[in-house]
């Protein structure tokens, strides 16, 4: 992650702010293209009406002859009017862009974090990095939207620029009469010196404005871990879980000590960091940079206002020049500092871009995964181990294991034991460090991903179920084959609830966009992502302790209807419990990340081995049951 405190080469600042324009350009088709003749027109516009109302003025303090007041006055009114109907429709148009742009450059991320490895998905440095990069954008815009907010001021004032000097120049080329008391302007040291001053004091604002940005950047560490520490601890005023403990056990008294705590270190809460730098270094930049634009404003006005008083230009012309040259030197002031805002957020774009470049290091294959209508695949672990990453401890060492699909099977331990990693290699998010894993004899690698992770349904422990309706929950999609989802959540055991609904299907959970929508029970919520795990069809179907917190009973009455709806596909139920195992033909026992029995109920209870320990310790459980 980059250093902010420390200055970029423009050089490199440059390369990263193109690739970044050429990513949102492919992302917002022709936007800045767009953008850039919208600035191009509001410019000619803006120096059009300038030169326009300088005419005016000058007739009307000259010969005001009519016929020409007449032309100027209509060519003004038809210009403007011409001018409006553009720009609105341009407008529109503008807006719509800038509208999908937000989501546009959210779903750059959200497409990387998709597509890459799950292995890095999982890794703390990757989340950490995705953290820094959303918490800079929430304090102070770094990153993509500095582009977005920025690159039309930045083409607008360049245009600015080139169209001042294009009518600027009778400023310096009109000379004041000779014998007049002010015709030493026409010495080309008077001229230089007055455009030296002119630009020094020009200069003085983007200046210390760059002086104000690099300090601004540099508090971009505290501001992360300001802006967190603040949501978190606002949030906790209105999460309803936080309030029962809020109350019961009178956290108010630390809360606000945590709150003022905080303060101090948000971004823009009165007393936080930015409120004290504007108060000290920060303010001293403003004064000098309103300094600046005054002094410069003071030059402008003297130089033309005493050449036309020399009789170089009449009247018309110093509303000309006297605009012309105030918007040259705010353009000037603008695209230094938008440049240096650019070279400052290069070093944001920088972590986006260390996000974007990580590489998928996982082979993935071209192999099509074979459709058999039989569902006929056997799967053999050989020899496998795994690690996660950054750990040195192996979570499986020398599993084998060949099963195939038809087979019920238990995957049983104590926590910690190894249950979920296999899972987890089984449907190849991780890939092993040593090993290989076979589907139809087929390293599982050489087959394309997509299509391997396709014949795989899993209710995982922590499963999530989005705010929208019921039907898409169930499909996954919104796209919705109601007589298929209706009989997923009947065989699912929500059958019954369903019937309740007034709405069905098109029930909302929850009720952050509905008022309607209902707060469903943690035993709903798991019948129903079994019933997505059931619509989705696949060969495989995993249970992965999603009813850990359940009791044994309620947990061995969900897999006995489960294993009735299943039919031929594998089911493969992983609990620390074991009141899935009876429905088994294998059970498969882990602890410390091998798999030390593997057998039938009967066959395990007859061994007298761990499984039986395990069967004994949780037996009581089982008795009303039976």
């Amino acid at each position: 992650m980059s250093n902010k405190s420390d200055k970029m080469p423009w050089k490199e600042a440059f390369k990263i702010n193109v690739r970044a324009i050429k990513l949102l350009n492919s992302k917002n088709k022709l936007m800045f293209p767009y953008v850039t003749l919208k600035a191009l027109f509001n410019t000619v516009f803006s120096y059009a009406t300038l030169f326009v109302t300088a005419r005016l003025i000058g007739e009307l303090a000259g010969e005001r002859r009519l016929e020409k007041l007449i032309f100027w006055a209509a060519f003004q009114v038809i210009s403007t009017a011409v001018f409006a109907i553009i720009n609105g429709v341009m407008y529109h148009a503008y807006e719509v862009r800038a509208t999908n742009f937000w989501n546009n450059m959210n779903r750059i991320e959200d497409e990387k974090f998709m597509s890459m490895d799950y292995s890095d998905v999982e890794d703390q440095r990757v989340r950490d990095l995705r953290d820094q990069i959303s918490q800079n954008r929430n304090w102070s815009g770094w990153g993509f939207s500095i582009i977005q907010a920025n690159f039309e001021v930045f083409a607008s004032n360049s245009f600015k620029v080139l169209g001042a000097v294009a009518m600027s120049v009778g400023l310096i080329v009109n000379k004041v009469p000779e014998g007049s008391p002010f015709a030493f302007l026409n010495n080309p040291l008077v001229v230089l010196g007055f455009l030296a001053l002119m630009f020094m004091s020009a200069a003085v604002s983007p200046i210390l404005q760059s002086i104000n940005q690099e300090k601004v950047a540099s508090l971009a560490d505290k501001a992360r871990f300001g802006n967190r520490l603040f949501g978190h601890f606002n949030f906790l005023r209105i999460d309803p879980d936080s309030m029962v403990d809020y109350r019961m056990y009178n956290q108010s008294e630390g809360f606000l000590k945590h709150y003022c705590w905080v303060k101090g270190d948000t971004p823009w809460f009165p007393g936080g960091i930015f409120d004290r730098h504007n108060k000290g270094v920060g303010g001293l930049m403003q004064i000098g940079t309103t300094f600046g634009e005054k002094l410069m404003m003071c030059v402008i006005y003297l130089f033309v206002c005493l050449k036309a008083l020399g009789g170089a230009f009449g009247l018309g012309e110093v509303t000309q020049y006297v605009g012309a040259v105030t918007n040259l030197v705010e353009g000037i002031m603008s695209v230094i500092l938008i440049l240096e805002v650019f070279r400052v957020n290069a070093k944001f774009l920088k972590d986006i871009f260390e996000l974007l470049d990580i590489p998928n290091k996982m082979y993935r294959g071209t192999l099509t995964t074979e459709k058999r209508r039989d569902r006929k695949y056997n799967v053999e672990f050989k020899d496998v181990s795994f690690k996660y990453p950054n750990s040195d401890r192996w979570a499986l060492r020398h599993v084998s294991v060949k099963f195939e699909v038809g087979t019920k099977l238990a995957v049983v331990g104590e926590n910690g034991s190894g249950k979920s990693t296999f899972i987890k290699l089984l449907c190849r998010l991780y890939d092993p460090q040593e090993g290989e894993i076979l589907l139809n004899g087929v390293d599982i690698k050489k087959y394309r991903y997509d299509e391997y992770i396709a014949i795989f349904s899993v209710v995982f422990q922590d499963f999530w179920l989005m705010s929208h309706k019921l039907g898409q929950n169930v499909a996954g999609s919104c796209d919705v084959d109601e007589p298929r989802a209706v009989k997923c959540l009947e065989d699912a055991g929500f059958g019954e609830r369903l019937k309740e609904l007034p709405d069905g299907l098109e029930t909302w959970l929850g009720k952050d966009f509905d008022e309607d929508g209902i707060v469903i029970s943690g035993g709903e919520s798991q019948k129903i992502a079994i019933a997505r795990a059931l619509y989705k069809d696949a060969p495989f179907i995993v249970l992965d302790e999603p009813t850990a917190s359940l009791d044994p009973v309620a947990e061995a009455e969900i897999y006995k209807n489960f294993d009735e709806i299943v039919g031929d596909r594998t089911a493969i139920y992983i609990s620390h419990r074991l009141s899935s195992c009876r429905f088994c033909r294998e059970i498969l026992v882990f602890e410390d990340g091998g798999i030390i029995e593997h057998g039938t109920h009967d066959s395990l209870i007859c061994a007298a081995g761990r499984y039986k320990q395990l069967w004994d310790a949780q037996a009581r459980y089982y008795e009303g049951e039976e």
